[in-house]
């Protein structure tokens, strides 16, 4: 079975072909028998120029275009909330991490089974640079799901994990989420999607993608990813 690079973002994918195809088939449909109408009874002088005033819709073909759409528009709607709902609820086996936002930095904290903090990473506000040094940046493993606890110190922003295609708010007194995997080790960018200060250009973070077993190694203190290689001998 074909690796799939990250999810959310194949499901979005996914649905923007879905309704691009509907799109196109309805357009086409839509259009093209009304460019021949236009030009097949387009105005002639001295032909027709007084209009039919004795025909009556065909019952049949006012079924057709009412049922139609309407199925069209019921399965569209079933599979956007199904695409919708996989996209909201994070599987089961998801490792949870908590992300406070505040302007202009995140605060990362690793939680275990029972919710106890196990580690914290902290990226700081730097206006001078758009460099993330690396013990500031989010580590997590590839191929694992990761659900994303948010909130905020002071105003709302939104957490947006770029490979992913997921953003969500962040609002101060609350609790929201998100969840995304990303399959391959590497590194992508994480921003704040929700203007919230002069310091907004600035609000980004490295989500950093590594094997499992170095993630492990990582979380534990044992070791550090900046070291490690990742497939391919590219190094992280």
């Amino acid at each position: 079975m074909e690796e799939v690079f990250a999810y959310p973002a194949k499901w979005w994918s996914e649905a923007v072909t879905v309704w691009l195809v509907v799109a196109v088939v309805i357009y086409l449909v839509v259009a093209v028998p009304g460019i021949y109408f236009i030009l097949k009874y387009r105005f002639k002088p001295g032909e027709r120029e007084v209009g039919d005033h004795e025909k009556h819709g065909h019952w049949g073909l006012e079924a057709l275009w009412t049922i139609i759409p309407t199925i069209i528009v019921l399965v569209l709607a079933t599979y956007s909330f199904a695409i919708f709902k996989k996209q909201r609820t994070a599987p089961e086996d998801a490792m949870v991490i908590k992300v406070t936002g505040f302007m202009w930095g995140w605060q990362t904290e690793y939680l275990d089974e029972k919710g106890n903090v196990i580690k914290t990473v902290v990226t700081s506000f730097n206006p001078n640079s758009y460099e993330v040094p690396e013990d500031q940046k989010i580590v997590v493993p590839a191929g694992k799901p990761v659900k994303a606890l948010l909130t905020s110190l002071d105003v709302i922003h939104s957490f947006y994990v770029m490979p992913a295609r997921i953003t969500e708010d962040m609002v101060p007194g609350r609790i929201t989420h998100l969840w995304f995997q990303i399959n391959e080790p590497g590194e992508y960018w994480i921003f704040c999607r929700e203007f919230c200060g002069t310091g907004h250009s600035h609000m980004f973070t490295k989500l950093k993608v590594v094997p499992p077993e170095q993630f492990t190694a990582w979380l534990k203190g044992e070791t550090s990813v900046a070291s490690k290689k990742v497939e391919g001998g590219e190094e992280l």
